[in-house]
């Protein structure tokens, strides 16, 4: 597995956790911080397609 991969796996291990936490935020009702992983989990997504952008105009990808 090379590193970017390693990278890849970790962002997205991170993107969806964070959309476990925004379910069990939703379970527990509170609304506060079921937004603050949403915005959590659109950053983590897109810094995962920018440095895949990124990779790609390299062409280390």
């Amino acid at each position: 597995m090379t590193k970017y991969q390693k990278q890849s796996l970790f962002i997205a291990i991170l993107g969806v956790a964070c959309f476990v936490g925004v379910g069990i935020s939703v379970g527990e009702r509170n609304t506060l911080l079921s937004a603050i992983f949403l915005v959590a989990a659109v950053f983590v997504i897109g810094f995962g397609f920018m440095l895949k952008s990124k990779r790609r105009k390299d062409g280390t990808l």
